[in-house]
């Protein structure tokens, strides 16, 4: 049995999906989630209505900071506090961000492109511990098999069917953001929350984009110490998923034991996901979230988004730096949304599939016609030159001021030699 990554083209009986038939294949591998990863969360989750408990204004009357309990569930009878940010003034395109806080400089920064923020407080109903039996959301629904990041996922959606029904929220255009295991919740919100129309996750690592079955830092697979499944169902965090998957891993860091026996791995979460914008998020020093192994799996979501024709709409994006969710990388998922949600052009400082990208840790592509290999050209080609310089000028701190690298007038140098060799040549 392979170690490679399971490729989510096969259906049912193995045998490769139709493009036709693709909404099929997705349900195929969402129950596969469900049964295998997630559990099953509550069909009826009943009418949500809203109180509005606190308000203040912000920024010189340009912002608002609210505070809302939320009611829900079985006779309206759970609650669930939401904060608030947004513009003083007419509609938002709503960020709903699991984790409980935001930097107030990064909402102003949000408020004034148009966008507000929710975030719920989730712990007195799906407590993060392995007691979470005792919370009121397990208390309320004890027959549904969903475990703790299923909860969380389960009540942003909550959030998402209050603000469908508020007069600053713009319908049809909902971002769930979270971070590390926040990261792992708001994937799976997306995951069945179709109505979530961008999804940003940070450092999600194991049972978020990480791969279960590949392991490595920024220096390449099987490098660094990172957590596994075992290590994270086992030692810490028994509550977050089934209880079926303790078997499957070792409770040592970086080793291996019985995660290729899965039926799915974290590429089957983006795939889920697709054709839906995703933009992973990653600190190449954060090696516990397993930078390689979500590069693998984040490559492997690509090939069904080439599939979906929808190339654009799957991200990754590296900076130095370890386990946060900073100022830089929140400029990152702004940008991200204003150009999917509102169709402008913003330094684009992700990375998207490219032709020619090789397979890591699969034996899969996407099906279809085999694409043409990529002529090979030398550095020095007026071709490789004028995707080199227009990679550069994306770097918004740079062309943004006009300032000029030495790599730049290097690269410069050259594509000028090579237009004036080809003059001489004709």
């Amino acid at each position: 049995m392979s170690w490679k990554l399971p490729n989510p083209f096969l259906d049912e009986k193995g045998e490769i999906a139709d493009l036709s038939a693709w909404d099929h294949q997705r349900e195929y591998l969402r129950n596969i989630l469900t049964e295998d990863f997630y559990g099953r969360s509550p069909e009826d989750s009943g009418e949500v209505t809203a109180e509005k408990k606190a308000e203040k204004t912000l920024w010189d009357g340009r912002g608002r900071f609210e505070v809302y309990e939320l009611h829900f569930g079985p006779e309206n009878g759970l609650s669930m506090t939401t904060a608030l940010i947004r513009p003083s003034e007419g509609k938002a395109l709503p960020i709903v961000l699991m984790g409980g806080y935001v930097d107030e400089e990064i909402a102003k920064i949000a408020v004034e492109q148009g966008y507000c923020i929710a975030t719920p407080l989730m712990d007195d109903l799906a407590p993060d511990s392995p007691d979470y039996k005792k919370g009121i959301l397990y208390q309320a629904y004890p027959k549904d098999s969903f475990k703790v990041i299923r909860m969380w996922g389960w009540l942003l959606s909550r959030v998402i069917d209050w603000l469908e029904k508020t007069d600053f929220a713009e319908p049809d255009s909902f971002t769930v953001v979270g971070h590390s295991r926040y990261g792992k919740a708001a994937l799976a919100c997306s995951v069945y929350d179709e109505r979530v129309k961008v999804t940003a996750a940070g450092g999600s690592g194991c049972g978020g984009m990480g791969s279960l079955r590949v392991y490595g830092s920024r220096f390449g697979e099987g490098t660094g110490k990172v957590e596994t499944l075992g290590a994270m169902l086992k030692s810490n965090f028994p509550h977050w998923y089934l209880d079926s998957l303790q078997e499957y891993g070792s409770d040592q860091p970086s080793e291996h034991f019985r995660e290729k026996e899965l039926r799915f791995d974290a590429n089957f979460i983006g795939s889920v996901i697709a054709p839906r914008p995703l933009l992973v998020l990653e600190g190449l020093d954060d090696t516990w979230a397993n930078p390689y192994g979500t590069f693998a799996s984040w490559s492997a979501v690509s090939e069904v988004y080439h599939y979906l024709s929808a190339d654009e709409n799957c991200a990754i994006h590296f900076r130095e730096g370890g386990h946060a969710l900073n100022l830089s990388d929140w400029k990152v998922i702004l940008d991200f949304c204003s150009v999917k949600l509102k169709g402008e052009e913003r330094p684009q400082d992700w990375r998207t599939r490219q032709h020619g990208d090789p397979m890591i840790a699969r034996d899969f592509r996407a099906p279809g016609p085999e694409e043409p290999t990529p002529e090979a050209a030398s550095f020095g080609s007026p071709e490789m030159l004028k995707r080199i310089l227009q990679r550069m000028n994306q770097k918004w701190a740079f062309s943004e001021f006009g300032l000029e690298t030495g790599m730049d007038r290097y690269v410069r140098g050259l594509l000028e030699k090579a237009g004036k060799e080809e003059s001489n040549e004709s």
